[in-house]
């Protein structure tokens, strides 16, 4: 019966260890960015329900939705391309369920202005957040605008910016991605890639005034 001692010593250090490890490694994946109280990237009977994952594997099933951890200041951007023209409407019935669609999802509702009213190289940057339900928490704060451009144009393409989250909001999101994304900012970009003349730049290819030589200045013109 001796020998059953040294096993039962090696099961009880072993749980003792568990306990004790398992809640200071999970606490050493946590960031600035994670619910409170803080989840750890894993799993384990000692952790409450619901828990969300930093990943997820075979065995997940196919409502995982992991969380994404971010370094130290840096805040997810979501990647938007617009269109010119009225929007379709979008299929609410077909809900998001990953970070990465919402890029997509909202390029569908931003309308640019047309093509009278561009200008090459406009960048206009806003900050927002949105809450469970795919609804803005606040609205949208604008960090960058393109300085050299007239005040007509900054007004047309952040009005485009406010019309596109009118059009989108409340997103069509699950409920597992409603509560991954709720009340974290995110920064979207808004590039005009057309690389047309700018409203009110002289067109170069239209030929000049035939009534008078294009080599003699305006003031010897008889």
């Amino acid at each position: 019966m001796k020998p059953a001692l040294p096993c039962l010593g090696v099961v009880l250090g072993a749980l003792a260890a568990g306990l004790v490890l398992v809640p200071q490694d999970a606490q050493a994946t946590c960031s600035v960015f994670d619910r409170h109280p803080c989840t750890p990237g894993f799993g384990s009977v000692l952790r409450h329900r619901p828990y969300t994952p930093y990943f997820c594997g075979v065995f997940s099933g196919p409502n995982c939705t992991p969380e994404i951890l971010y370094p130290l200041n840096q805040v997810p951007v979501l990647k938007v391309e617009g269109h010119v023209g009225p929007s379709e409407p979008l299929d609410r019935d077909h809900l998001v369920n990953r970070l990465y669609d919402l890029g997509p999802l909202l390029s569908k509702c931003l309308e640019m202005p047309p093509d009278d009213e561009a200008w090459a190289g406009m960048r206009v940057t806003l900050k927002l957040a949105f809450k469970r339900d795919g609804e803005l928490l606040a609205a949208p704060r604008f960090t960058y605008t393109t300085h050299d451009a007239p005040a007509d144009v900054k007004a047309a393409y952040q009005d485009a910016a406010r019309d596109m989250l009118k059009r989108c909001t409340p997103l069509p999101i699950t409920a597992s991605l409603g509560g991954a994304i709720a009340g974290r900012p995110f920064v979207i970009p808004i590039i005009e890639t057309r690389t047309d003349k700018k409203p009110d730049t002289p067109d170069a290819s239209k030929p000049a005034d035939a009534s008078k030589p294009a080599d003699i200045p305006d003031d010897q013109h008889p």
